[in-house]
């Protein structure tokens, strides 16, 4: 891919700039301007869109910090689609400030799945109409004419993310894993098994959390402290 000199574009002002202004926009319309400030990123993390983490940073080491990610190589799909991904972690967002029956890490539970409903949201294992709407792999479908969908309509056109993840010829041709590695978030116990396992840690009483590339982050989350959402 030919690199084009632009001088005079602030790709990062551009880029983290327009992603607040999705979040604010949403925030605004969908969540009456109730959720917390957190800080956005961009992270490529294995098999999923995006992910919310709570009190993954520290302010002047004082005040704790949520983080809300988008995958760079998920941004090539339509801007509605990524919108939505964006909407469902500030779903997460709501339920660990708001919420009144948190679930265990990972895990999209009946209350998630009515908060995504009221914000025009359907949560589906597969994606689509007829899939089971709780669980601990979960994704979304847009439902249409809902309210997500028409916030979405009324977004100002010169709102985007203009920069897209290159997905890199080895990331394309990657052949899935046969086995995975799991790890308890307390103790860091070890197994390995079939991708989207659920097993639990009998002493830690938590469940082991698959690991990808960044296990030794996910290892570090503490129960109460920090949990992670992805799907």
């Amino acid at each position: 891919m030919k690199q084009l000199k632009q001088n005079n574009i602030d790709y990062t002002d551009l880029q983290y700039g327009n992603f607040q202004k999705v979040f604010d926009y949403f925030n605004q319309k969908l969540f009456d301007n109730q959720l917390p400030f957190v800080l956005l990123t961009f992270n490529r993390k294995a098999n999923s869109k995006g992910y919310f983490a709570a009190n993954f940073w520290q302010y002047n080491a004082q005040a704790s910090v949520h983080e809300i990610s988008l995958n760079p190589d998920t941004l090539h799909r339509d801007f509605k689609l990524v919108c939505s991904t964006i909407v469902h972690e500030q779903v997460h967002l709501w339920q660990h400030t708001f919420g009144k029956k948190r679930s265990r890490s990972g895990y999209h539970n009946q209350e998630f799945s009515d908060k995504m409903q009221s914000v025009g949201l359907q949560t589906s294992d597969t994606g689509e109409p007829g899939g089971n709407s709780v669980g601990q792999r979960m994704t979304h479908y847009i439902i249409a004419g809902g309210i997500f969908e028409q916030a979405f309509n009324g977004m100002p056109t010169f709102i985007s993310l203009p920069c897209k993840g290159v997905i890199k010829q080895h990331q394309a041709k990657e052949k899935p894993r046969s086995k995975v590695k799991y790890t308890c978030p307390g103790c860091g116990l070890n197994v390995w098994g079939k991708p989207q396992l659920e097993i639990n840690c009998s002493p830690c009483r938590k469940q082991l959390l698959e690991d990808t590339e960044d296990a030794k982050f996910i290892s570090s989350v503490k129960e109460g402290n920090a949990t992670l959402e992805q799907f």
